[in-house]
């Protein structure tokens, strides 16, 4: 069963994004929360998929390791846009994910989101090369 469209263009916009505080609020109020060795989701209802990226100091004193904590989170999330269901998320990456590769952390964000029920389970199960 193919979950992803070959013809479809994996894009994000601005409108996929969470940009304000009181969104962010709203998922941390209203969301479940579920964590891995290297990534923390918290998933709230919502009316389309949209995501939020938390990444501080407290992750890494250097800019250039948070921002690549946050390329990968952001890469991990366009990817498997497509078979998220309607849900507003943020995710916060954790110290161990420094050492991690793409595939890596888009696998670990597939498990997650199907512990929540947010993606079907043989996506998460599937080896993701995509």
């Amino acid at each position: 069963m193919n979950f992803f469209p070959e013809n479809e263009r994996r894009t994000l916009s601005k409108a996929d994004k969470l940009t304000l505080k009181a969104e962010f609020d709203y998922v941390r109020q209203n969301g479940r929360k579920v964590a891995s060795s290297s990534i923390v989701a918290v998933v709230a209802p919502g009316e389309k998929v949209r995501c939020g990226v938390i990444c501080g100091k407290k992750y890494s004193l250097l800019s250039v390791e948070r921002n690549r904590a946050r390329r990968l989170m952001w890469e991990s999330f366009r990817l498997l846009k497509p078979a998220i269901s309607p849900c507003t998320l943020i995710l916060i990456p954790r110290r161990k994910m420094a050492h991690c590769t793409r595939q890596q952390v888009t696998g670990e964000l597939a498990k997650l989101l199907a512990a929540l029920h947010q993606i079907p389970q043989e996506i998460a199960d599937s080896p993701l090369d995509v």
